[in-house]
């Protein structure tokens, strides 16, 4: 669902829990979100993620940012998620999207019945295959309605943008410096001990960046040690 059709059926008892990471992409579809009149509630979750404090810096500066300017985007909620990974913190993360909203949704049912919508940063183009528009975000919302009795629903805010729209659109809220997109810390600077893979994260910055009209974008930064994973690199995500 995008976000015309949310505010079609929008009340004042509507709340949509939007989930932000500090990255472009959620970034973007939280401030979307509140800029159509939608009651929003970001949503930061900490499952032990290897740039968590820089992720979470990020999304203070969004939320701040916005808050300052519109009430509409109400108090940032943190949710903790002890994964126990065996190298004690978490790079790339399968099925993240899947943990996000039934995390979300769970929230939402205990924090009442008012909250009818999770929202993602997905959109189109070479994102993961739980990030972006298509079948997996359709499986994703009929299962959502299914789990909660058609309750709460996905919205996807940004589905009809590409990495290089995104970039164009926050250069005029803020600079895409303050946004936090790379798996690991230090940043990798979009490129891991094997030439063949690149950060996702920072090559949709890069691109983004480019598109924005930066003149300077992260570069490669082979000499610092990659924490992705042997599978990870193996299938390039």
């Amino acid at each position: 669902m995008g976000i015309k059709e949310v505010r079609g059926i929008f009340s004042t008892e509507t709340r949509v829990i939007s989930l932000i990471s500090g990255g472009l992409d959620s970034s973007l579809a939280t401030i979307k979100l509140v800029e159509n009149g939608l009651i929003t509630v970001p949503m930061f979750v900490d499952y032990g993620q290897y740039p968590r404090e820089k992720e979470y810096t990020a999304v203070q500066k969004v939320v701040n940012s916005v808050r300052e300017k519109n009430p509409l985007l109400e108090e940032l909620v943190v949710l903790t998620v002890d994964l126990k990974p065996e190298a004690g913190k978490v790079g790339s993360l399968w099925g993240r999207g899947i943990m996000m909203v039934g995390l979300a949704s769970s929230w939402a049912y205990v924090h009442g019945d008012c909250y009818n919508y999770i929202a993602l940063g997905n959109h189109k183009g070479d994102v993961g295959p739980d990030c972006k528009p298509g079948g997996f975000d359709k499986a994703l919302n009929q299962t959502l309605r299914e789990a909660t009795k058609d309750h709460i629903r996905l919205v996807l805010p940004i589905d009809d943008l590409t990495v290089e729209d995104i970039g164009k659109e926050l250069i005029t809220y803020s600079s895409l410096w303050d946004f936090y997109s790379c798996y690991w810390d230090p940043p990798c600077g979009f490129r891991s001990k094997n030439d063949n893979y690149r950060c996702p994260g920072c090559r949709r910055k890069a691109i983004a960046m480019k598109a924005a009209g930066y003149g300077t974008v992260p570069s490669s930064n082979c000499q610092v040690a990659s924490y992705q994973s042997a599978l990870a690199e193996k299938l390039e995500y």
